[in-house]
């Protein structure tokens, strides 16, 4: 049975550092206009403020969702493959405002570049794809989880650990299911 982890500040802050260096893809999460969630996978970059951008075709829903609400919810997460155990997969994951380039952005060419540097060949379809825009996903209230007993809530910079996030004792601070049991 693995254990709760007693991680420090310190660690956890070395950890973040260096946490999005071998993630190449960001897990995509927004919903409709009434609520209806899609997930989906996108590679990423991220500019020099801490900014992320994806580029998606205006036929997904993605697209459709993030123009509409203005908003995404991103996930990086450690591959399975390499996790010492698959309930504790390392992960980061933000709120994000959403904010789509138009066609001919002035913005365009910075970001295709850094496309580019990151993946290479492989990004040049973005010059190509012209049903496809970039999104800026400015990320906020965000989170490091490092496994059992180690989740770190980050600063307003999302750059630095601000604190331990602890459960006082109960999954979720027992919220969601004490209401289930009230509602029975």
């Amino acid at each position: 049975m693995q254990t709760i982890q007693k991680v420090t500040k310190e660690k956890a802050q070395k950890e973040l550092d260096l946490f999005l260096n071998n993630i190449n893809t960001v897990v995509l999460s927004t919903v409709d206009s009434k609520g209806e969630p899609f997930a989906s996978y996108s590679p990423y970059v991220e500019d020099e403020e801490g900014n992320f951008y994806v580029f998606v075709s205006t036929a997904v829903q993605h697209s459709h969702n993030m123009y509409n609400t203005k908003k995404a919810h991103l996930l990086f997460v450690e591959d399975e493959s390499i996790t010492s155990h698959i309930y504790a997969r390392r992960r980061l994951y933000f709120k994000a405002k959403a904010e789509k380039f138009e066609e001919n952005d002035e913005r365009f060419e910075k970001i295709a570049q850094l496309f580019e540097k990151k993946f290479e060949e492989q990004a040049s379809l973005i010059r190509h794809m012209s049903d496809s825009r970039f999104y800026k996903l400015i990320p906020s209230d965000g989170n490091l989880v490092l496994g059992f007993g180690a989740a770190f809530k980050l600063d307003k910079t999302n750059k630095k650990i601000e604190k331990l996030q602890t459960m006082k004792g109960k999954a979720h601070s027992g919220t969601h299911e004490e209401g289930l049991r009230k509602d029975a």
